[in-house]
């Protein structure tokens, strides 16, 4: 009886000392199905700016992201004009390489600045070079030896020695016969003495003068000049007298094709453009007045580096420029025409680009004249033929009606 008051007392107390805070107490957190029971993490605090801070760091993220592709994006586009500029550089290097073997299009002039970058077409070309200048040399050598006899000079007087008197040459006489190709009584070119040639190699005797004549504007007249470039050259000289009043346009004086291309090296005036030096199908504008019905001495000169260019009229340079066919020598084989411009390789001419007026004195050189030299020629101070090619009756055939005249330039 003890035993179950005992029972029912302890019972009792226990419900009535039992309240709501003294009840366990239990915190349920998500956890993977895959998770093993006994491996619960660690309960994390949560506070109420939890959610916050993951924003701000997503937030973040999505700006590094952004700033990264930005970064990148200007990166390709920096890498794409550096590609497009090293493609723009290397298909000029082989337009270059490559125009020379084929007709050009147009008259775009080459505006590239840099020569091409080919170490053998370099070499090529020097070694040909060399070897012209080594030709040259050996040609003015012979002529020297073919101008300067040896023996024994002629005796000359004696002359007296004066302070005013410059030093000559004891054993070598000096000529003051006037040659005959200063005739005019009235011409102050005239008063200048002919010095013998051993003095000045580059100092001949002129030939007989002769002109030759185009009436008219046909695909028929023409001259064809015998010789050609035996050679390619790097540099040329061409000189003639000319004399038009044709309007608009005086047509072509001469035209030099090759295989492959018509307008290898070309002097034309056609239409109402200017007058305009060709160069592999490459033209350059010269600022030449020449249709006014009287004599002019014409020049121009042209070499390979750079593609430098002058252009002289009656001894004055009237105009001068770069960037004309550069590092394009002039092929060899070719066919002279004076009067027409050639379509093909030594015809198919166009009446509408046909000389009309009169010619003379036409000589090329293998380098480019010094200006007092074409000032000399131009007003008949001296006379020196083209080594390439020289006026004289046996190298020239007349076709189609072309006469031939008299002429004295310095008349």
């Amino acid at each position: 009886m003890r035993l179950a008051w005992a029972f029912l007392w302890a019972l009792c107390w226990a419900s009535s000392g039992v309240g709501e805070h003294s009840l366990p107490k239990f915190v349920c957190s998500p956890m993977p199905l895959e998770m093993e029971p006994g491996c619960q993490p660690a309960p994390q605090p949560r506070v109420g700016g939890h959610w916050a801070g993951t924003l701000e760091e997503a937030k973040e993220t999505i700006l590094h992201l952004r700033e990264t592709v930005v970064h990148q994006k200007e990166t390709i586009l920096d890498q794409r004009e550096t590609v497009r500029e090293l493609t723009a550089k290397l298909s000029r290097c082989e337009s270059n390489l490559s125009h020379g073997h084929r007709e050009g299009a147009g008259a775009a002039p080459n505006t590239m600045e840099d020569p091409p970058r080919e170490v053998p077409s370099g070499a090529t070309q020097l070694e040909r070079m060399l070897e012209s200048l080594k030709e040259r040399l050996e040609h003015l050598q012979v002529l020297g030896r073919r101008l300067v006899p040896p023996g024994p000079w002629p005796s000359t007087p004696p002359i007296n020695p004066s302070p005013f008197t410059p030093s000559l040459p004891p054993t070598l006489p000096i000529d003051v016969t006037p040659s005959p190709f200063f005739t005019h009584p009235h011409n102050p070119k005239t008063s200048l003495p002919h010095q013998p040639s051993s003095l000045n190699p580059r100092m001949e005797s002129p030939p007989i003068a002769f002109r030759v004549a185009f009436p008219l504007r046909t695909n028929y007249m023409y001259v064809k000049v015998k010789r050609t470039l035996q050679h390619e050259i790097f540099a040329f000289t061409v000189c003639l007298w000319l004399k038009s009043s044709s309007a608009p346009g005086v047509g072509t004086p001469f035209s030099y094709s090759v295989a492959g291309q018509a307008n290898e090296l070309v002097l034309i005036e056609w239409g109402n453009n200017p007058m305009e030096l060709l160069i592999n199908d490459k033209a350059a504008t010269l600022p030449l007045a020449i249709h006014d019905g009287k004599w002019h001495h014409i020049c121009v000169t042209w070499s390979t580096r750079d593609g430098i260019w002058e252009s002289y009229q009656d001894g004055v340079r009237r105009g001068s420029g770069e960037n004309l066919a550069p590092w394009h020598p002039i092929k060899s084989g070719g066919v002279f025409i004076l009067g027409q411009e050639q379509d093909t390789l030594g015809g198919r001419f166009d009446a509408t680009q046909a000389f009309i007026g009169e010619l003379a004195d036409f000589n090329i050189w293998s380098h480019v004249l010094a200006p007092g030299e074409v000032y000399r020629l131009a007003t008949c101070a001296s006379y020196t033929r083209g080594d390439l090619v020289a006026w004289a009756e046996s190298t020239v055939e007349l076709h189609g009606g072309v006469s031939k005249l008299p002429f004295n330039a310095c008349h």
